[in-house]
Protein backbone atom coordinates (compact mmCIF):
# COMPACT_ATOMS: atom_id res chain seq x y z
CA UNK A 1 0.00 0.00 0.00
CA UNK A 2 1.24 3.49 -0.80
CA UNK A 3 2.45 5.53 2.14
CA UNK A 4 0.15 8.42 3.00
CA UNK A 5 3.04 10.89 2.68
CA UNK A 6 4.23 9.52 -0.67
CA UNK A 7 4.81 12.05 -3.46
CA UNK A 8 2.93 9.64 -5.73
CA UNK A 9 -0.30 11.12 -4.34
CA UNK A 10 0.49 14.30 -6.29
CA UNK A 11 0.62 12.23 -9.49
CA UNK A 12 -2.65 10.50 -8.60
CA UNK A 13 -4.28 13.84 -7.79
CA UNK A 14 -3.24 15.34 -11.12
CA UNK A 15 -4.35 12.20 -12.93
CA UNK A 16 -7.79 12.08 -11.33
CA UNK A 17 -8.33 15.80 -11.99
CA UNK A 18 -7.40 15.32 -15.66
CA UNK A 19 -9.62 12.24 -15.90
CA UNK A 20 -12.53 14.12 -14.36
CA UNK A 21 -12.20 16.85 -16.98
CA UNK A 22 -11.91 14.23 -19.73
CA UNK A 23 -15.15 12.60 -18.60
CA UNK A 24 -17.12 15.82 -18.13
CA UNK A 25 -15.90 18.02 -21.02
CA UNK A 26 -17.61 16.04 -23.82
CA UNK A 27 -20.96 16.69 -22.12
CA UNK A 28 -20.50 20.45 -22.03
CA UNK A 29 -22.01 22.46 -24.87
CA UNK A 30 -20.93 26.04 -24.31
CA UNK A 31 -17.64 27.66 -23.43
CA UNK A 32 -19.12 28.89 -20.14
CA UNK A 33 -20.08 25.35 -19.16
CA UNK A 34 -16.56 24.12 -19.90
CA UNK A 35 -15.06 26.91 -17.81
CA UNK A 36 -17.44 26.10 -14.95
CA UNK A 37 -16.58 22.38 -15.08
CA UNK A 38 -12.85 23.09 -15.18
CA UNK A 39 -13.20 25.06 -11.93
CA UNK A 40 -14.43 21.93 -10.10
CA UNK A 41 -11.07 20.24 -9.47
CA UNK A 42 -9.48 23.60 -8.62
CA UNK A 43 -12.25 24.53 -6.16
CA UNK A 44 -12.04 21.11 -4.51
CA UNK A 45 -8.26 21.42 -4.18
CA UNK A 46 -8.56 24.90 -2.67
CA UNK A 47 -11.18 23.70 -0.18
CA UNK A 48 -9.00 20.79 0.93
CA UNK A 49 -5.98 23.07 1.12
CA UNK A 50 -7.90 25.43 3.40
CA UNK A 51 -9.13 22.50 5.51
CA UNK A 52 -5.61 21.15 5.95
CA UNK A 53 -4.28 24.62 6.83
CA UNK A 54 -6.98 25.22 9.44
CA UNK A 55 -6.35 21.84 11.05
CA UNK A 56 -2.57 22.06 10.78
CA UNK A 57 -2.30 18.94 8.62
CA UNK A 58 0.16 18.56 5.77
CA UNK A 59 -1.52 18.91 2.41
CA UNK A 60 -0.30 15.49 1.31
CA UNK A 61 -2.51 14.00 4.01
CA UNK A 62 -5.57 15.37 2.18
CA UNK A 63 -4.60 14.15 -1.31
CA UNK A 64 -6.27 10.72 -0.92
CA UNK A 65 -9.48 12.57 -0.12
CA UNK A 66 -9.03 14.78 -3.19
CA UNK A 67 -8.51 11.72 -5.38
CA UNK A 68 -11.58 10.06 -3.87
CA UNK A 69 -13.78 13.07 -4.62
CA UNK A 70 -12.59 13.13 -8.22
CA UNK A 71 -13.03 9.37 -8.63
CA UNK A 72 -16.49 9.51 -7.07
CA UNK A 73 -17.58 12.12 -9.59
CA UNK A 74 -15.95 10.28 -12.49
CA UNK A 75 -17.58 6.93 -11.73
CA UNK A 76 -20.86 8.65 -10.97
CA UNK A 77 -20.93 10.18 -14.43
CA UNK A 78 -19.90 7.08 -16.37
CA UNK A 79 -22.56 5.91 -18.77
CA UNK A 80 -24.41 9.22 -18.81
CA UNK A 81 -22.55 11.14 -21.50
CA UNK A 82 -25.53 11.46 -23.87
CA UNK A 83 -27.92 12.42 -21.09
CA UNK A 84 -25.43 14.97 -19.74
CA UNK A 85 -24.95 16.50 -23.19
CA UNK A 86 -28.72 16.68 -23.73
CA UNK A 87 -29.25 18.25 -20.30
CA UNK A 88 -26.49 20.81 -20.86
CA UNK A 89 -27.85 21.65 -24.34
CA UNK A 90 -31.26 22.30 -22.80
CA UNK A 91 -29.62 24.49 -20.14
CA UNK A 92 -27.75 26.42 -22.85
CA UNK A 93 -30.92 26.98 -24.92
CA UNK A 94 -33.08 27.93 -21.94
CA UNK A 95 -30.88 29.49 -19.24
CA UNK A 96 -33.95 30.82 -17.43
CA UNK A 97 -35.14 27.29 -16.58
CA UNK A 98 -34.98 26.52 -12.87
CA UNK A 99 -31.93 24.47 -11.89
CA UNK A 100 -32.93 20.91 -11.08
CA UNK A 101 -29.78 18.82 -11.14
CA UNK A 102 -31.33 16.31 -8.75
CA UNK A 103 -33.72 15.13 -11.46
CA UNK A 104 -30.88 14.04 -13.74
CA UNK A 105 -30.18 10.36 -14.39
CA UNK A 106 -26.67 10.54 -12.93
CA UNK A 107 -27.67 12.15 -9.62
CA UNK A 108 -28.32 8.83 -7.88
CA UNK A 109 -25.13 7.31 -9.25
CA UNK A 110 -23.00 10.22 -8.00
CA UNK A 111 -24.86 10.18 -4.68
CA UNK A 112 -23.77 6.56 -4.27
CA UNK A 113 -20.21 6.61 -5.63
CA UNK A 114 -19.04 9.78 -3.89
CA UNK A 115 -19.68 8.54 -0.32
CA UNK A 116 -18.22 5.12 -1.18
CA UNK A 117 -14.96 6.61 -2.44
CA UNK A 118 -14.79 9.12 0.39
CA UNK A 119 -15.41 6.38 2.92
CA UNK A 120 -12.55 4.37 1.46
CA UNK A 121 -10.31 7.44 1.54
CA UNK A 122 -11.17 8.16 5.19
CA UNK A 123 -10.50 4.51 6.07
CA UNK A 124 -7.13 4.72 4.32
CA UNK A 125 -6.24 8.06 5.91
CA UNK A 126 -7.17 6.80 9.39
CA UNK A 127 -4.88 3.79 9.30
Amino acid sequence: MIDRASPLWWVFAAGTAALQLAVLFPGMVTRGQKIFVSCGPVATFLALTAFSAVNGWPLTRMLPCYCAINLGIITGMLGHRKALRSYMADRAENPSLPEDGTATPWALQVAFTLPVFLGLAFWYMRG
